[in-house]
């Protein structure tokens, strides 16, 4: 079980179940990214279910200011961890901040830790870089888009974009994936809430 529920976030137990599952899909020695990696709880199950050889880079602003929400985690004494949303304590609160990141992720060697702006503080990341990017970060327009449109080419061909949140509650994640596959002939699929879709090996 490749995923740790102690760590506060906002994805449920079966998605990190499907996280773990496109984890192996990486090949030895490859490398993914992940945006919006908030306290590190999906960036955990990353880690640990990829080959020990892959790197994993997680990028996000770790601005409580700027992104001031934080999930309903257990904070009581004693509290039993939660599939849903963790548990913390009220000294270290459940706020995503790099602290709180790097404190989660300590035993996460292969994990590398950027703060900046997706995707402007990323303009020069290599195309055909990587093998799956994970996109998790701002889930409305024009930045959903942004993302999308900024890390598809930076996937290897034959490699995997996806992201959380497919779903009614967040209509621009939708809406975008759905689009931004029917102009390039490409299919995507959805799982819970979890949307896939592989840049084909021609491109």
């Amino acid at each position: 079980m490749p995923y740790n529920l102690d760590i506060p976030g906002w994805m449920p137990e079966p998605e990190l179940k499907i996280l773990e599952r496109l984890a192996r899909t990486i090949p030895p020695g490859g490398a993914m990214l992940e945006v919006g990696p908030f306290c590190g709880r999906s960036s955990w199950c990353w880690s640990k279910s990829v080959d020990p050889s892959v790197s994993v880079t997680c990028v996000d602003i770790w601005d409580p200011v700027e992104h001031p929400f934080s999930p309903p985690a257990k904070t009581e004494a004693g509290a039993v961890s939660d599939a849903d949303y963790g548990r913390t304590t009220h000294e270290r609160g459940h706020w995503g901040t790099r602290e709180n990141f790097d404190h989660y992720t300590s035993d996460c060697h292969n994990i590398t830790a950027i703060r900046g702006h997706s995707p402007q503080d990323f303009g020069d990341w290599p195309h055909d870089s990587l093998d799956l990017v994970f996109l998790d970060g701002l889930h409305h327009n024009p930045g959903f888009h942004a993302d999308v449109v900024h890390w598809y080419p930076r996937v290897k061909p034959g490699g995997i974009l996806c992201g959380d949140d497919c779903a009614r509650s967040h209509p621009d994640v939708l809406w975008t994936i759905d689009d931004f596959c029917k102009e390039r002939s490409i299919a995507f699929t959805v799982e819970r809430r979890i949307w896939t879709l592989r840049r084909p090996s021609g491109e």
